[in-house]
């Protein structure tokens, strides 16, 4: 999409944009080259979208422009709901197509896709269903099930349908995914014998993750295109998605630690290849900057995620000056590599004080009003640190810490911790859905840490 178009048609159609510009800059601008698109004010959820009604927001000032409303969690106490126009829709199959022509082709029917996401007004899980039931109009042997995040229901569906396809797809959230399979060996289902693949989103994935799912699978190391992630959101649609040669240059910079020989920093990012699309998209101070135009156009919109975009041949010559061959893995396993040639995006995590978990963004404001309950008053000074890490089990978790005290040290932390996710319950709907769906999970962990601990703080990154 041309930036500048988009423009022009956001200060034409949209209220909301126009009332926006006056406020920020005094004036509306005249955009005609992409230096004069590049001076335009960053917007965000904060500053534009909670501040205007729906209508001023839409194309024309017009709701109706819709067909279909999605919810997304966001940074408030309040979720946005985001419109969907028809033709929004109608390209997000084609898109997927795209992305999952492996899983769409003729030579490899039939085919199951399970639909292991949050539906009702969910964005993900409503539009990924509905992208397949309409390829699934047009590919013969293709077929949707969409079971949601009941761990109960997609295992009958393991059980009873897959065994009639030559290949399952599951799409769900990392931990969910897991949890589901491992539950299904529990229950003697022979899973490598269902040819899976599990395509993830929602929240990073470590390598460990990856060849714990192989190994749940039974596929071994060559099998790159089995568990993969796409990196998107209801606020602007697909980013990024992982591939063969995404999978294996990533492998290579953790194996060897070479990140920050590679990329400039030491945290292991997840690696996605950009999607072909409508999209416009800048990096502005480590943060992903997006502009599409959809029901509520998006001009400069800050999407709050920390990202490094680097251009593909770029990343294979500094693996290769390393001592290593991504391409050449790949070719290795008989696998084709991409045919796109868009950048590679290094995605580092959030920027704004957030962990992913289960797919849920929990913000700090949000663990923040939950320890200021009465309940907690004896245990919460002001200081905390929230991070998301792994119990020995390899299940996600929310670590708070608080500063120690003679209260806390008395007290049994596991109450502590229980106490706490009862509060964020009340202020969080997701993780309160989360706790309904993985009631024997322990879904968060309360430790004491020294004054030094907050003088250094911990990074937030995606788990």
């Amino acid at each position: 999409m041309d930036p500048i178009e988009l423009f022009n048609q956001a200060v034409a159609r949209v209220p909301a944009y126009r009332r926006f510009l006056l406020e920020t800059t005094g004036s509306l601008p005249q955009v005609t080259t992409i230096d004069d698109f590049q001076r335009l004010p960053l917007m965000n959820k904060t500053d534009y979208l909670l501040p205007n009604p729906s209508a001023d927001l839409c194309l024309d000032g017009d709701p109706s422009c819709a067909h279909l409303w999605l919810r997304s969690s966001g940074t408030s106490r309040k979720p946005f709901f985001w419109p969907r126009r028809y033709e929004d829709e109608m390209n997000f199959p084609q898109g997927m197509k795209r992305l999952f022509h492996d899983y769409v082709a003729p030579e490899n029917q039939p085919t199951l896709i399970i639909v292991g996401l949050a539906l009702g007004p969910w964005g993900t899980g409503m539009q990924t269903s509905f992208a397949f039931r309409t390829l699934a109009q047009e590919t013969r042997g293709l077929a949707v099930v969409s079971p949601g995040l009941q761990n109960d229901n997609i295992i009958e569906v393991l059980e009873r349908l897959s065994p009639n396809y030559r290949r399952t797809l599951l799409l769900s959230y990392p931990p969910f995914a897991r949890n589901v399979l491992e539950e299904a060996v529990r229950r003697g289902l022979d899973l490598p014998s269902l040819n899976i693949h599990v395509m993830v989103g929602g929240e990073g994935i470590t390598e460990t993750y990856r060849e714990r799912m192989w190994n749940l699978l039974g596929h071994d190391e060559d099998r790159l295109n089995s568990v993969w992630c796409l990196y998107g959101s209801t606020d602007f649609a697909n980013v990024g998605f992982e591939n063969p040669l995404t999978i294996a240059a990533r492998r290579i910079l953790v194996r060897h630690n070479l990140c920050s020989q590679v990329l400039g920093e030491s945290d292991i990012p997840m690696l996605f290849q950009q999607v072909p699309g409508n999209s416009y998209f800048e990096v502005i101070d480590g943060e992903l900057v997006v502009s599409r135009l959809q029901g509520i156009p998006l001009i400069r919109y800050r999407s709050g995620d920390h990202v490094r975009l680097i251009q593909r041949a770029e990343l294979m010559k500094q693996l290769r000056k390393a001592g290593y061959d991504a391409e050449e893995t790949v070719r290795k396993t008989g696998m084709p590599l991409p045919v796109w040639d868009t950048p590679f995006v290094a995605l580092y995590g959030r920027i704004d004080h957030a962990v992913f978990f289960y797919g849920s963004k929990i913000t700090v404001e949000q663990i923040k009003a939950a320890l200021e309950a009465p309940a907690l008053s004896t245990y919460f000074n002001g200081r905390f640190l929230v991070r998301g890490v792994e119990d020995d089990h390899g299940n996600p978790l929310i670590e708070v810490a608080l500063e120690n005290s003679d209260s806390l040290e008395a007290a049994d932390l596991d109450e502590v911790a229980e106490q706490l996710a009862g509060e964020l319950e009340k202020v969080q709907s997701e993780f309160r859905e989360i706790r309904k769906l993985s009631p024997h999970f322990r879904h968060l962990r309360v430790v004491g840490a020294d004054t030094e601990t907050f003088e250094l703080g911990w990074k937030t990154r995606h788990m």
